[in-house]
């Protein structure tokens, strides 16, 4: 029921206008893995690209692509690659590449592996079990690589183009082509160069429409958390020119009250190199409006300057509360969620922006996905039934009607009645298993048609199956709460007492209105 339930409707009006929203969105929705009491919360820092500042992914991804190729055609890969069609809904967050094999996996919560692509082509089960079945996999940081944000996408859609060329026309490298490894390696260096020497960033900056959304919640939402008393920071691994760009666009000029994007952080640290910002001691160095440094570098930060590198305990110290004060709020499983969680004890924000297009998926193949559950559930039983059954035809066949005489049976009917018993539950086996196979081939289907909805290639970001998927697990893992969108929080008190269903993923509880 909504906080405003019952009152006038002029003063319902009135809270509306201002900071109270009264029900979020289905697809805008924050969900909970650890009770997390939000009035306790005196600090909340922000990271910046997927998560102050959200892209247009299918805009950065060609444009990442663009400028790799560039990149690997001057490595003397071929011409010809500039004719891929590189598909931007193949990559989601959570696979992992395997590099010997040329292979890009998923895998659920217990590194089992239940799709694989060699390039873009899905590998049959007898294969894919024949490689995968014996190991719990990315443990070998040599042989896998872990895909687990969206600025990585674009490398695995590349890879799997790279890897059908090789495959395919390995005539177009005169002295051979590279290895699966070696064109990993190369994909991720090209694409790590064009984000180092700035030819991507400045292509961003120079139509910042072109690849950023706006977000008209986004300044008064941290005005909220102004208001109701909680201070800001923003740590990023941006640069301050790169960073004045963006935020500049995406904040600035939303509220009046807010003269730059930069009055709305107490604190800002930008080039923080996550994540060793939280296990180094790299010292802060201040930083004026146009990025040249003052003074000499110092171990705290002060409030309402610029900084440029740091570290979490400089930081922390800086902040002035408990560690468990402080929630930081990102997009990086790996940089921004454990390794903050992990070292500094700071509560975790996870932004995903995939889970809109999840929760709305969810609503609108709920019958469906309630149909999986059920006829899931029912194979389970049928599976155990059919077990016994086998176990029981095993039994039967190896009684003879001598035991049946010592029973009291006689002899004259002994062989008889085994001979009945034995066929009628031999024709209940075939009758269930029978049932089983055809409930087998429903379900199949309804999962296929599901998984088609969520992604053509790989389903559910957050499941594998009828399991958490890798990343789902992450997530459930790592994060505090976890949301699709900053501005999610503008529907939510600032005195909220965010309570943890047990059990699957939170989001999994929520039912569609």
């Amino acid at each position: 029921m909504s906080i405003a339930s019952g009152l006038p409707s002029p003063i319902r009006r009135v809270l509306q206008e201002g900071e109270l929203v009264l029900e979020a969105p289905f697809t805008r929705r924050i969900f909970t893995n650890r009770d997390l009491a939000f009035d306790q919360i005196g600090v909340i820092g922000f990271d910046m690209d997927y998560t102050l500042a959200l892209y247009r992914q299918d805009e950065l991804e060609a444009l990442s692509i663009r400028c790799t190729l560039d990149k690997l055609i001057a490595r003397g890969y071929p011409e010809a690659l500039r004719d891929m069609q590189a598909d931007p809904a193949f990559a989601i967050r959570g696979l992992v590449v395997d590099k010997t094999y040329g292979n890009i996996i998923k895998m659920d919560r217990h590194g089992y592996v239940g799709r694989a692509y060699h390039g873009k082509h899905l590998l049959p089960k007898p294969t894919r079990k024949a490689l995968y079945r014996a190991q719990r996999l990315g443990t070998e940081r040599e042989r896998f690589a872990p895909v687990d944000t969206l600025f990585a996408l674009p490398e695995v859609t590349m890879y799997a183009e790279v890897v059908d060329r090789i495959d395919q026309r390995p005539d177009l490298w005169p002295a051979g082509p590279p290895t699966y490894a070696q064109a990993w390696n190369d994909v991720r260096e090209c694409i790590d160069q064009a984000h180092q020497d700035g030819s991507l960033k400045d292509l961003i900056q120079a139509d910042l429409p072109r690849y950023f959304q706006l977000d008209p919640e986004l300044g008064p939402t941290l005005h909220k958390f102004r208001s109701a008393g909680k201070r800001l920071f923003l740590l990023t691994n941006s640069l301050l020119p790169y960073t004045e760009s963006v935020l500049g666009y995406v904040l600035g000029g939303q509220l009046s009250a807010y003269a730059t994007w930069r009055d709305y952080f107490d604190w800002v640290i930008v080039g923080a190199r996550k994540p060793e910002f939280f296990t180094g001691n790299q010292p802060f160095q201040e930083l004026d409006a146009t990025a040249n440094p003052l003074g000499r570098p110092t171990g705290e930060p002060r409030r309402g300057r610029i900084y440029n590198g740091g570290n979490q305990l400089g930081l922390q110290a800086a902040l002035g509360v408990h560690p468990d004060e402080v929630l930081y709020v990102g997009d990086h499983i790996y940089g921004d969620i454990v390794r903050s969680k992990k070292s500094s004890g700071w509560r975790t924000a996870l932004v995903v922006e995939d889970l809109e297009h999840e929760l709305g998926i969810r609503r609108d193949r709920q019958i469906s996905l309630k149909e999986i559950e059920q006829l899931s559930s029912l194979r389970i039983s049928l599976a155990d039934e059919l077990s016994s059954q086998r176990y029981l035809s095993r039994l039967l066949a190896r009684m003879t009607p001598d035991d049946l005489v010592r029973q009291g049976v006689t002899p004259e009917a002994a062989e008889s009645l085994l001979a009945d018993t034995r066929i009628q539950v031999r024709r209940r086996f075939d009758r269930l298993r029978k049932y089983e196979e055809e409930m087998a081939a429903t379900l199949e289907r309804r999962i296929a048609d599901v998984d088609e909805a969520f992604n053509p290639y790989w389903g559910s970001v957050f499941a594998a199956r009828r399991d958490s998927s890798r990343f789902g697990a992450q997530v459930e893992s790592y994060a505090c709460i976890y949301t699709s969108r900053v501005t999610n929080f503008r529907y939510v008190s600032p005195t909220r007492y965010f309570h943890s269903p047990h059990g699957s993923m939170p989001h999994w509880h929520s039912s569609a209105k």
